[in-house]
């Protein structure tokens, strides 16, 4: 029975903690001519090697995911009710338009797939490359000036609805 104990604790004292993924700041980029981007040096190292490009969970931008969150998306969508249509069509939308083991080259540059370039940023050249706490965002530059405008015509209104929320 001891002898179970000392090798649970072992296991136990062996695991490495969850690796924590923040990403935060905002930086002003342009897409070159051949559709790549200059990743921030500030988040290189959390994406790590490889990581996934996909879409945000809103569609509104284009998001840089490490591996690990990307696997915690995945699972939380198979836990959906696949037989739902709206479901189906979410998901089928999601899958089509991320791709897996994605890396900058030697410069930090990467290319930005172009089904989802298309899709997403449309014809925009000037971005807005900013942290999403567990990802890295990347949105129409001029999107975000309105989205930030937007966030301080309301920022009141929102504030109190924050200070409504439960802390729990």
């Amino acid at each position: 029975m001891d002898e179970n104990v000392g090798l649970e604790n072992a296991v136990v004292q062996s695991a490495e903690p969850p690796k924590k993924f923040t990403f935060f700041g905002s930086y002003s980029h342009s897409i070159d001519a051949k559709g790549r981007i200059i990743i921030p040096n500030a988040y290189r190292d959390a994406l790590g090697d490889t990581f996934t490009i996909g879409p945000t969970r809103d569609f509104n931008g284009i998001a840089l995911y490490p591996d690990v969150v990307f696997d915690e998306i995945l699972a939380e969508l198979s836990r959906m009710n696949q037989r739902k249509p709206f479901v189906q069509s979410y998901t089928m939308q999601f899958y089509k338009l991320s791709y897996r083991d994605m890396q900058p080259d030697a410069q930090g540059r990467l290319l930005l797939p172009p089904k989802l370039r298309q899709r997403i940023l449309s014809e925009a050249k000037d971005l807005e490359i900013s942290g999403g706490y567990n990802h890295v965002r990347i949105v129409d530059a001029q999107q975000a000036t309105e989205d930030d405008q937007e966030f301080m015509t309301n920022k009141d209104e929102i504030l109190e609805e924050l200070g409504d929320l439960d802390a729990d």
